[in-house]
């Protein structure tokens, strides 16, 4: 029971609860950036992977001769984007 008597001291500690309760706090902030910056890396890979497959479709839809118009319209491709595809 040396830990728990150990542990009961150090509670009582004002400066070691301030610092413990600091480390706490810092923590959670470090954790909730990482969480936010996974976040935001998912979204972007899925916003990256949907404008690859709008591309992919655009270009197939070009290789069969479907009009510049229709697959603007399929894909929400502008014109000049497509154009630059068939370059």
């Amino acid at each position: 029971l040396y830990i728990v008597d150990k542990l009961e001291r150090l509670n009582e500690d004002d400066k070691f609860r301030t610092d413990y309760n600091v480390e706490l706090v810092r923590r959670k902030e470090i954790n909730s950036a990482r969480l936010d910056g996974f976040d935001d890396g998912y979204d972007a890979g899925k916003a990256e992977g949907k404008e690859e497959e709008k591309i992919s479709i655009a270009k197939n839809l070009l290789e069969k001769e479907v009009s510049l118009e229709i697959v603007s319209e399929s894909t929400g491709l502008s014109i000049e984007e497509l154009e630059n595809l068939t370059d």
